[in-house]
């Protein structure tokens, strides 16, 4: 069987399970990148040595570390299920995946918080309320662009969380802010449609309104790195950012942003000197 095929079987048993736009993402790697140069071998013929040509292709591109372990990624992945499905004895290739450190650190005070705001109202009310509620919950923009009304309980102030990237629901409290703008929609919806539309309009459709909003507040401007430019995922970490400097345990912050691992909830650390001082003058006894 060649590559090309075991892409076939692995988009239909796995990526047709996934979103629209990871479909999309997973696709776009696989036909731009990985494709031309492993699609038409067999899969028995996949070596150590294609792997690394595969890699110097995709440096060659000058495409980011990320994108290259992305692609690499799902050359692999693609490899592993072709030998749980037996569609070839494996083995699959053993190689080195590069190390990059790409998370973006960079978040929004109160005052930029509601510049922002004040943009997208003049430009679209829903993405106000968007932007809004990423910032009161903490939310990925998958999962906001993906809730539904029956996961909103007005009763309890709380939201579930269903297929979230790491693949773990979660309950997330809403303060009165948060709650009001899902009440305002709530009603408006259609209990199997998307929750935050406007008219039919959906955000994810429409990202050049936000996009739009942090370019007239110049908030990127002059900035070269993407990790320190301003996105929509910058209002999760400016949820996180606001919780670490206001006390919150590392704990709950994790829980709360839907972390699989604390590690990753552990680069807001440096936000809370203060934490590691208290907690040390706790430690009293008599000699």
């Amino acid at each position: 069987m060649k590559f090309s095929e075991a892409f076939n079987v692995y988009r239909e048993l796995v990526l047709s399970s996934q979103t629209r736009r990871e479909i999309t993402t997973e696709v776009g790697r696989w036909e731009n990148h990985v494709s031309p140069v492993l699609g038409e071998y067999q899969l028995d013929k996949i070596k150590n040595l294609q792997i690394l040509q595969l890699k110097k292709s995709l440096e060659t591109k000058n495409l980011s570390p990320q994108s290259v372990y992305h692609c690499l990624s799902l050359a692999r992945r693609i490899l592993h299920r072709a030998e749980e499905w037996e569609l070839y004895p494996g083995p699959v290739p053993r190689f080195r995946m590069p190390k990059f450190d790409n998370r973006r650190l960079r978040f929004l005070t109160p005052h930029e918080v509601g510049k922002l705001l004040k943009k997208l109202e003049e430009a679209s009310v829903l993405w106000r309320d968007v932007a809004a509620f990423a910032v009161y919950t903490g939310l990925r923009a998958g999962e906001i662009y993906n809730m539904r009304p029956y996961a909103v309980d007005t009763e309890n102030a709380q939201v579930k969380v269903y297929d979230s990237k790491n693949s773990l629901s979660r309950i997330v409290p809403l303060n009165p802010h948060a709650l009001a703008i899902v009440q305002k929609y709530r009603y408006k919806a259609r209990h199997d449609l998307p929750l935050f539309q406007e008219n039919g309009r959906l955000p994810e459709r429409s990202y050049h309104v936000f996009r739009r909003a942090v370019q007239d507040c110049g908030f990127n401007r002059g900035v070269t790195d993407r990790r320190e430019r301003i996105c929509f995922h910058s209002l999760r970490h400016t949820f996180a950012s606001w919780l670490v400097q206001s006390g919150t345990p590392l704990a709950l912050v994790s829980r709360l942003l839907g972390h699989k691992d604390i590690k990753m909830t552990m680069r807001y650390s440096h936000l809370a000197p203060s934490q590691e001082r208290e907690a040390v003058s706790l430690i009293k006894f008599d000699c």
